[in-house]
């Protein structure tokens, strides 16, 4: 009677987890086709291994990648746009030339990536490690740096126009190579 009840008792937690469709890694066949035909838009490759892939001007719109091994990956011009790459690693990857506009880039490690001339406008990079980075030309408009570590990066003609700082702040619509502060919006002096 008692291992009936724990039965009827824990089925609906089993249930839920066994039919409830999460993924919990990759699409074998995603994978399969990206390494295949270099296409593969809203791919499923949650923890993916792609060390070393060669994937130049790869079409991955709107991937998931989080938690993917992409270090030394060649994915150099390709279309990350919309791309979920959440603690991915792309530690000496090649991104240069790549969109990666409006990317989820939070805590992934970019160590000695090549980001030169990236789109990376919109992008939301909090937390990430960009030290050593090659952001030389990028486009990083109204991307989201907070708390990134860009230590040692080359930011040499990088426009940050909008772009929120390592520390939070607001980057000046001219912005180019560093970021200056934008001005801090006019007090209206008034309590209400």
């Amino acid at each position: 009677m008692k291992l009936h009840a724990i039965f009827f008792a824990l089925f609906p937690a089993f249930a839920t987890l066994l039919f409830s469709g999460a993924s919990y890694g990759f699409k074998q066949a995603d994978v399969d086709k990206l390494l295949t035909t270099k296409q593969c838009p809203f791919c499923d490759l949650k923890a993916a291994h792609l060390k070393d892939a060669s994937l130049p001007e790869a079409r991955l719109p709107g991937a998931i990648a989080s938690d993917a091994e992409l270090t030394g990956a060649d994915l150099s011009q390709g279309n990350l746009r919309n791309a979920t790459l959440a603690r991915a690693n792309l530690s000496r990857a090649n991104l240069s030339g790549a969109d990666l506009s409006n990317a989820g880039l939070r805590r992934t490690r970019l160590l000695h990536a090549n980001l030169s001339h990236a789109k990376l406008l919109g992008a939301d990079l909090t937390n990430a490690d960009l030290s050593d980075a090659d952001l030389t030309g990028a486009d990083l408009s109204r991307a989201d740096l907070t708390g990134a570590d860009l230590s040692r990066s080359d930011l040499s003609a990088a426009i940050l126009a909008g772009a929120r700082w390592t520390d939070g702040t607001k980057c000046s619509e001219d912005s180019t190579g560093h970021c200056t502060k934008a001005p801090a919006p006019p007090s209206t002096g008034g309590m209400f």
